[in-house]
Parts: structure tokens; C-alpha cells; sequence
């Protein structure tokens, strides 16, 4: 349990109690009594170790809930805490990032520029550093987070290049400069993703993976598919996945398909939780790539209309394939994309900039595209999306998109606040004050749910999860039905960690539901996500959220109202 100590004249002690991992039971203690604060780690295997906040990155893992890894950046080391609720994890990240003066003020958000760009290179070398790289990325503007992501990256490595993907990567970086870092990279075969992200952010940059799903000869062979790269920059976690899909004019169902591939393929190749769903786990997902969706229209007509500028390519994007597919929800189901109003990018001569005529009359076309997700009350602008001409080698234009959004900072209890700043005579011990106030879910509904069972129904019931909540609540199962309701004794109140509403404002309460199987590990149906921005009202809300299936498709729908209930 965590414990504030006040003494007469001093701020208060937090004290933790905590499982290290590997070590067994162990105590920390964050003191902010002394000219730089300090954390103390009791740990049964070694002496006590004292280190200044400062010098303390906490990392929450997405996969662990309960769990802290304290990065000490001196040493170079990690150690993993496992505590004895979700409420005492946030209150020690809180006291750390407050004590290190990592975060000012609480809510607040920073605000971030993102570059994304795609290449499909044309198994073809990269200009030189310097010559019209900078054309495509344009370092000199002012970006926190550069990703870059290519296709058909095979080429013989250059001179003092072991590989090609040696090649690339240090090429990109040459061109970010030493005013960024690598975050993470990966590549699958010639399909890469590089992230970069300022100097300035480091601390700041936590829970980073990355995943690879082969989707080309046999589902199996890596020529196309997809790469990403996740992480969590302060409180706001983001992903950039880079693919490569079904190629000719002819496949939209193979290249739909290739998409849900990708997404359920990463999705459980991540390790360690159950109810992990990729498309709806992150707050912002960027997705480029050559997606190789095609323009259905006549070849010498389409040619013409590439050349005619801003009015020609309103009326390509008419017979744009993807427009079409993201009207009817068959793949991409939730992103956004603007309307490309740039040259198709390919298929062009690898040194001019015309269409050249070839002997299989491959049609102009977007194959390059960038799209994006965001979570629902997360606030993000689409700043530029254009091709670069003047890069040239392949018979591909890369592409590039500009985003800024508001990236949360870590939220700081109030208890924790109110601890430190608080005269010596007036202080409280809170942090053992179990918060409880709740939100009640009334009237849950399900709607034409996925079948799960050779019987065409499914047996479903529903997990509550989010990071307001102090564990995972579950509903009562239903027999044999797509169309589910619980009563509202059926659906447990869910009790939160902190009753602050600038807490609940920025967390999001997820939907989990399963099929219930009696013999085997029941199946997922399909996860939706509600903001619980302004639920601290009072009012009741009335709800409908869509399910997503692991492959990123609809799988139903769910109903209900929900309220917070204030308990003093």
C-alpha cells in the first residue's frame, strides 16, 4: 500500500511496497526532502539504492497495467516494479515526473509535428546524401517525430555498406542530422520503418516495439506486408506502420485482404495481454505505404487528366479504387485520408517525370498513399500531403504528410500535488483514501455481434478496461444470441482510480467482448472504445460505439448509458 509520512517540518515520504521482477518483494520511497529529491529502491537481493529523480525515467508498459520500468539513465539499467494496484503505479510515475520537473503543470499537452513519407524505391539506390533526399523530408522545417517507411529497399549496398538495409538507415539518418535520435527501426525483407524523434524528447520516449506480418506468397513470404514501429511519447502513445500490398489492377480483394492480415497478424504477435487490439490501442496510428490501389479509368484519358493539374486530379480521384473501398468500409475502416491533389505517383519513368507508354499499359495511378486514426477525443491536423517530384530512380514518386497534434504530458494526482505543496501543519494523508466513486454502465446492449460458434451464434459477455479504472470489470455471459442485454445487476459498477475530473477527461473506457467457451480459451469478438470526456457531470450519457474485430473489420455494435457517480 502506498503511504504518505509527513513529519512536523517535512513534506511527506511516499512509500510503496512492490514486487521487483526476478528479486521478489521490495520497497520504494520517494523523498522529497533533501536539495534534489531521491528514490530510494529497497530490493531483497541487493544493498539500497538512492537516485535522484532526475534521473529516473518511468516507463509504463502498454501490455502491464500494474507495472513500472525505472530506466536510470546513469547506469544504464532497467528495473521492473510490479505494484499492488494500477492507482499506486500512477501515483509514483506522478511523484517522479512532478519531482523532476519533467512535468509543470497538470493536465497539460505539448504540442508535436509529425513527417511521414513513403518510398517505394525501385530496388534501386538512394541519391546521394544531400541531392534530393532533403527534396522529400525538408529537415530544415521543424519536426519532433520523423518516420520513414520503403518498399522494394533491395539494391547492392554502396560503397562501405555491408547490407542494404545498412545502407538506407544510415543514409536517413545522415539526413535527420544529430538533432534527432532513433527511436526504433525494422525492416521485412525489403519492406523498412525508421522513427526518429528530437533530442529533446528522449526521456520522454517509452514502451517502444516493433512487430513485422508477411502477407505475400503464402501468407508466409515477406515481398509484401507490413512493418511498424509503436511507442509512447509522455502519455500519448502512437504507431507508424509502413506496408506493402497486393499489387495489379485487378487485385482490390487481395490487397483488402492483405490490410486485414497485417492487423490481426501484428495484433497477436503482441505478447502478453489478451484483450490487446491493435487498430484501437493507440491514439494516433499513421499507416503508409504502397498500398497499389489503382485508378479504374482509361489509360490515354487518365494520362491526360495527370497533367491538367488541381481540376484533373478532382476528377482521377472519381475512379480512385481507395476512395471506393474506404466508402464502403472494406478495408481501413475508421481512417481518414484528404483527397491526394498531387500527380499519381506511379508508374513514371525512372528519370523523367512522364508516364511512360510499356508494353502491359499500366495505368497512373496513387499507389502511394498515408493514412491515419486518431482516438476520438484526440485533437490532430493534417498540415500537408504532397509528392515530391524531383526524386528520382524508381518508377515511384515518394509521398509525404505533415501532422501536428497535442500530446498529452503525464497526469499527476491531485494527492500527490496537494502532499508535496502543502504546509507541514495542514498535510493529509491521502494516498490510502481508496477512492469510491464509480461509472455505471446501464442498459448494455449488443447488435448483431460476429459469430464465434458452429452454431451461429456466440456466447458473449463484456471486460471493462482502461487505465481509469482500478482492475478489469466483466459482465454476465449471454447464451446463444448476436444481440445481447444485460440487465443492469448483470453489469458491475466500475470503480476509479481518481475521482479528479481532469483525470477521467482524458482517459477512455474500452469495451472488451468475448465469446464464452466452455472447453477452450474464449474467442474475442471485438473491442470499441468511449472517451470519458465530461462524464464527471453527473448526467447520464446515452452511448453506441462500434466493435472492431482483431483484423481491424466491424463486428457489431454496443448500446448503453453510462453516468459517474460521485461518492464523497
Amino acid at each position: 500500500m502506498a503511504k504518505s509520512m509527513p513529519a512536523s517540518t517535512e513534506r511527506p515520504i511516499f512509500r510503496f511496497k512492490v514486487k521487483e521482477k526476478g528479486s521478489g518483494d521490495g520497497l520504494l520511497e520517494v523523498d522529497p526532502n533533501e536539495s534534489v529529491p531521491m528514490l530510494y529502491i529497497y530490493s531483497p537481493n541487493r544493498d539500497k539504492q538512492k537516485v535522484a529523480c532526475t534521473d529516473v525515467v518511468a516507463e509504463k508498459p502498454v501490455l502491464h497495467p500494474r507495472q513500472l520500468e525505472l530506466r536510470i539513465k546513469s547506469r544504464n539499467k532497467s528495473i521492473t516494479m510490479q505494484f499492488a494496484s494500477r492507482r499506486e503505479r500512477e501515483q509514483l510515475a506522478g511523484a517522479l515526473a512532478y519531482l523532476s520537473h519533467r512535468v509543470t503543470s497538470s493536465p497539460s499537452v505539448v504540442p508535436l509535428r509529425v513527417w511521414m513519407g513513403t518510398w517505394n524505391m525501385g530496388d534501386a539506390p538512394p541519391p546521394e546524401p544531400g541531392q534530393r533526399l532533403n527534396d522529400w523530408c525538408k529537415i530544415h522545417e521543424d519536426y519532433d517525430i520523423i518516420c520513414f517507411t520503403v518498399q522494394e529497399c533491395s539494391y547492392k549496398p554502396r560503397h562501405g555498406y555491408k547490407s542494404c538495409e545498412e545502407d538506407w538507415f544510415k543514409t536517413v539518418e545522415a539526413l535527420v542530422g544529430k538533432r534527432y535520435f532513433r527511436v526504433d527501426k525494422q525492416s521485412l525483407q525489403s519492406i523498412r520503418v525508421i522513427v526518429f524523434a528530437k533530442v529533446e524528447h528522449r526521456d520522454y520516449v517509452t514502451a517502444v516495439m516493433n512487430k513485422t506480418e508477411a502477407t505475400g506468397i503464402a501468407g508466409v513470404y515477406g515481398n509484401k506486408g507490413g512493418v511498424c514501429v509503436s511507442f509512447s511519447i509522455r502519455e500519448t502513445r502512437l504507431c507508424f506502420v509502413g506496408c506493402h500490398l497486393a499489387a495489379h489492377q485487378e487485385n482490390i480483394e487481395d490487397r483488402n485482404a492483405n490490410y486485414a492480415e497485417i492487423v490481426e497478424g501484428i495484433t497477436d504477435k503482441i505478447d502478453g495481454r489478451k484483450d490487446f487490439w491493435f487498430t484501437n490501442e493507440y491514439h494516433h496510428i499513421f499507416w503508409a505505404g504502397d498500398l497499389n490501389y489503382r485508378i479504374d479509368y482509361d489509360r490515354q484519358k487518365v494520362v491526360q487528366l495527370c497533367y491538367q493539374g488541381l481540376e484533373g486530379w478532382r476528377e482521377l480521384y472519381k475512379y480512385d479504387q481507395l476512395q471506393k473501398e474506404l466508402a464502403k468500409e472494406t478495408v481501413f475502416i475508421d481512417f481518414n485520408e484528404s483527397q491526394p491533389l498531387f500527380q499519381p505517383t506511379y508508374k513514371y519513368d525512372r528519370q523523367k517525370d512522364v508516364y511512360p507508354d510499356d508494353s502491359k499499359k499500366r495505368i497512373p495511378s496513387w499507389c502511394d498513399r498515408i493514412l491515419w486514426k486518431s482516438m476520438a477525443e484526440e485533437q490532430i491536423v493534417q498540415e500537408d500531403y504532397f509528392a515530391t517530384q524531383s526524386v528520382h530512380g524508381s518508377d515511384h514518386r515518394p509521398v509525404y504528410s505533415v501532422f501536428k497534434l497535442d500530446c498529452r504530458n503525464p497526469y499527476i494526482p491531485r494527492s500527490i500535488i496537494d502532499n508535496l505543496n502543502a504546509p507541514p501543519a495542514g498535510m493529509v494523508d491521502v494516498l490510502d483514501r481508496k477512492p469510491r466513486s464509480h461509472i455505471a454502465v446501464q442498459q448494455l446492449a449488443g447488435h448483431n455481434l460476429d459469430s464465434k460458434d458452429p452454431n451461429g451464434y456466440s456466447d458473449p459477455y463484456v471486460v471493462f478496461v482502461s487505465n481509469a479504472l482500478t482492475e478489469e470489470f466483466k459482465t454476465k455471459r449471454k447464451l446463444k444470441t448476436l444481440n445481447p442485454s444485460w440487465a443492469d445487476e448483470e453489469v458491475p459498477l466500475l470503480k476509479v482510480c481518481f475521482e479528479e475530473r481532469e483525470y477521467l477527461d482524458i482517459e477512455y473506457l474500452f469495451f472488451n467482448v468475448y465469446d464464452w467457451d466452455k472447453a477452450n480459451r474464449d474467442d474475442p469478438v471485438g473491442q470499441a472504445h468511449l472517451g470519458l470526456k465530461g462524464l464527471t457531470d453527473g448526467r447520464k450519457h446515452n452511448f453506441c460505439v462500434r466493435l472492431f474485430g482483431k483484423e481491424g473489420r466491424v463486428a457489431g455494435t454496443i448500446t448503453g448509458t453510462i453516468q459517474y457517480n460521485a461518492v464523497p
